[in-house]
């Protein structure tokens, strides 16, 4: 009886870890591909960010408003993606992001507490968009961005 008792409390505290949110994820080339998948519909990639951009990965909670993404841009089309920034940057210090561990592909500089001093070494910069509630962090020599959704 106590064994029994031991592996189910075992078993919850096992469940209990592997909480948080349903999460899928999601690869697309191009914009257009994503068009076609119907993950700009859903939502689940921004329908604004510019149609230049490539390599774009996504992911989304399945029971929730959260979404992350990244894509890559031409660095010669920045212009594109600064047309759905605000002009000003938006500072990070102080902000804590929980990101689910599937998202495997979400940078390690962008988890947990963050850092803003070592965030800045890295040349992301951090803006809102001018709508629809999200962050995007931009690294303009590289032409990578990385966007989530916002509360």
């Amino acid at each position: 009886m106590e064994k029994a008792l031991l592996t189910a409390l075992a078993a919850v505290v096992v469940l209990a870890g592997c909480s948080g949110p349903t999460v899928h994820t999601m690869t697309y080339a191009t914009v257009a591909e994503a068009r076609a998948s119907g993950a700009i519909d859903r939502g689940w990639v921004p329908s604004d960010i510019p149609d230049s951009a490539y390599e774009l990965r996504a992911a989304y909670a399945v029971d929730g408003w959260e979404r992350w993404g990244l894509f890559n841009f031409p660095p010669g089309e920045a212009h594109a993606l600064k047309r759905i920034l605000e002009t000003e940057e938006t500072p990070l210090a102080g902000t804590r992001m929980e990101i689910p561990s599937r998202i495997e592909w979400w940078p390690v500089i962008l988890r947990g507490n963050l850092d803003a001093e070592r965030i800045a070494t890295t040349g992301l910069l951090a803006y809102r968009s001018r709508s629809g509630g999200r962050m995007f962090g931009v690294n303009w020599n590289q032409g990578r961005a990385y966007y989530w959704a916002t509360r």
